[in-house]
């Protein structure tokens, strides 16, 4: 990591880490954690891995802010170093939060927030390094003003979280069949993946895929960046938002505090699924893909030859 970059970046990684002490008191000594109920050990992760997520922005933040003082486009001309640094700071963290985590009184006591624990490390692990290749392609388009395309393959992209038992039924029982009877081609990153850095090639199927379907189920940071490329490059017509019925504010399955939609796509047309209503919901799913593809051709979206 460059020197300057570095200094500008542990001071704001050391605030982050005062002030998530300040959240929790009970960091304080020792760096042992005194929480003495399950709610408040759930509150204290989510503190611990918000804080982490706040670290990897700071990152990018700081390669963007010492570009500019030193007149380097470092986003563009550094990618692989952030992209390397970006590794090392989210495997660090993930660590620290970890062991602070796993210190929480009352935690080995709920098996959900155990069960979180155990996926934390790897899960943050990807997101860090989707995050960064994301904002970097983002900014690379921006800067080159690279032009929307308006030609695609005859794929539907499917966002969602890899490995989970429930969305891969979802997968296999909804995705999978509603596309395929649509003459278009179902594809998910672990399914169809080349071999290249998982991000880059996430790219290049959210670039050139006919239709984008994102689960938002479970709150992936991942699913949400994937997302917010989808519409910086103007695929607004052809992305379709789902999601399991319990994460709607009106659902009598919604938890306050628990899963939901996020703020910044709270406003879009959702398609909410319930796995006991299967049917309804993979008939909702083909009227939405149809609609979808008939606005793109309206809009003089061109269909390529894709034999893949």
């Amino acid at each position: 990591m460059d020197t300057l970059v570095f200094r500008k970046f542990d001071l704001k990684r050391r605030s982050i880490h005062e002030e998530v002490k300040d959240k929790i008191p009970q960091l304080r000594g020792g760096g042992e954690l005194r929480i003495y109920s399950e709610l408040d050990s759930h509150v204290g992760a989510k503190i611990l891995i918000q804080s982490a997520e706040q670290i990897i922005q700071a990152l990018l933040n700081t390669y963007e802010e010492v570009g500019q003082l030193t007149g380097e486009d470092m986003v563009l001309t550094r990618a692989d170093e952030i992209l390397q640094s970006m590794n090392q700071v989210a495997s660090e963290e993930s660590r620290r939060v970890l062991i602070d985590v796993r210190s929480l009184r009352g935690y080995d006591f709920s098996p959900d927030a155990q069960s979180k624990v155990e996926t934390f490390s790897s899960n943050f692990l990807t997101d860090a390094r989707a995050q960064a290749e994301v904002l970097i392609e983002i900014y690379r388009r921006k800067k080159k003003n690279i032009e929307p395309k308006t030609s695609w393959t005859n794929e539907v992209f499917v966002i969602m979280q890899i490995g989970n038992p429930e969305l891969d039924k979802i997968w296999q029982s909804v995705y999978m069949p509603v596309i395929g009877d649509l003459k278009m081609k179902p594809c998910r990153i672990d399914k169809h993946n080349e071999g290249r850095f998982l991000m880059s090639e996430v790219v290049d199927f959210l670039n050139r895929s006919r239709l984008i379907i994102a689960d938002l189920t479970n709150e992936r940071p991942n699913c949400y960046l994937e997302i917010g490329y989808a519409l910086g490059i103007e695929k607004y017509n052809q992305l379709i938002l789902c999601a399991r019925e319990d994460h709607h504010q009106d659902s009598p399955n919604y938890k306050k505090g628990g899963l939901k939609i996020h703020f910044d796509i709270n406003g879009y047309d959702i398609l909410f699924w319930n796995s006991t209503q299967i049917d309804d919901f993979k008939i909702s799913l083909a009227k939405k893909i149809q609609y979808r593809l008939a606005v793109s051709n309206k809009n003089g979206g061109v269909l390529q030859n894709n034999n893949k």
